[in-house]
């Protein structure tokens, strides 16, 4: 199933309202709205998306970062893959007649989709706007919002984001995890767990989502924990200039090196001078504890009888 693929109303061409330049997308949906318009707003940016409305209510949501109903329903086995290969257009009456969801589980998972991709869309910067009079959402499903709920939904969830994280930096990149993070023990939730063990370096947040079926918004706001945890990491974007040293090292003979770029041994012994220091296990910035920061976690107080046995033993070394 398409997740963007929508049909015309029959009738005269749809009407092509322009908006002035630096109009975020927000602004765009809150004066379509009151105009009461029915049609499609397609936002043009990174990520972009499509926003339905019906007369002047919003009827659907569409982006590339977020998965769509269909992909929702298959991910949680509702819906079999090979259902959607036979569905109409519209398909929401045909799911809930062919007694595949209730009218009530559709429209959830209509809604659930809408906030969703309404989250990626309302954050595209500097997007080209444009609107097709006329133009309705694919699933066909009853359920609308109005704009400003949309918008202020959207502001509670940057809010989150924020308030769990600081840095936008793992939102949009590839999630790299943290082999060894440097903690005695760690706490995830099922969704955490999931992320970290679908992470391979390549896939974004958004990416992960379609894959495991799940909220981007929530993924996304996942990672954020992780990353405040120092459990995952934004990919790092090597300097050219140490790239070029290592290469010209490389291509040059061993011993046209200068002296200062080979190891020195120590005289007598098969020791060098200033060796490499081991890895330092990864530290948490200042005031932020991994435990704390995940959903469901407790710090919990060292055991007095653990730490007497340590000290016990220590003092035995001596």
């Amino acid at each position: 199933m398409n997740a963007v693929a929508v049909g015309a109303k029959a009738g005269a061409p749809g009407k092509q309202p322009r908006f002035p330049g630096g109009t975020s997308p927000a602004k765009a949906l809150g004066q379509l709205a009151a105009q009461g318009a029915t049609g499609a707003l397609t936002v043009l940016g990174q990520p972009g998306g499509v926003i339905f409305l019906r007369a002047g209510l919003v009827n659907g949501c569409e982006s590339p970062a977020a998965p769509s109903v269909d992909r929702l329903l298959t991910a949680c086995g509702k819906v079999a893959e090979r259902v959607w290969e036979t569905i109409p257009s519209r398909p929401a009456r045909a799911l809930v007649e062919g007694g595949h969801v209730t009218t009530a589980e559709i429209e959830l998972c209509a809604l659930q989709a809408l906030y969703d991709a309404a989250f990626f869309v309302l954050s595209t910067a500097r997007a080209e706007l444009r609107f097709d009079e006329g133009i309705e959402h694919w699933l066909g499903a009853d359920g609308t919002v109005t704009a400003d709920q949309v918008c202020d939904h959207v502001a509670r969830q940057r809010s989150m984001l924020g308030e769990v994280h600081p840095s936008d930096a793992t939102d949009l990149a590839p999630v790299v995890p943290v082999p060894r993070p440097g903690l005695d023990r760690v706490l995830l939730s099922g969704l955490q767990w999931e992320i970290v063990l679908h992470a391979d370096g390549e896939r974004t947040p958004q990416e992960l989502a379609g894959l495991l079926g799940r909220s981007a918004y929530a993924v996304t706001l996942d990672v954020r924990r992780l990353a405040a945890a120092g459990l995952v990491v934004p990919p790092e974007t090597p300097a050219e200039e140490p790239q070029a040293t290592a290469k010209a090292i490389a291509v040059v003979p061993q011993e046209l090196l200068p002296a200062q770029l080979l190891p020195q041994r120590v005289p007598g012994t098969f020791t060098f001078e200033e060796p490499a220091p081991a890895p330092a296990r990864r530290e948490l910035p200042a005031g932020v504890s991994a435990l704390a920061v995940l959903p469901g976690a407790i710090d919990k107080v060292p055991d007095d009888s653990l730490l007497k046995r340590i000290r016990a033993a220590l003092q035995a070394l001596r």
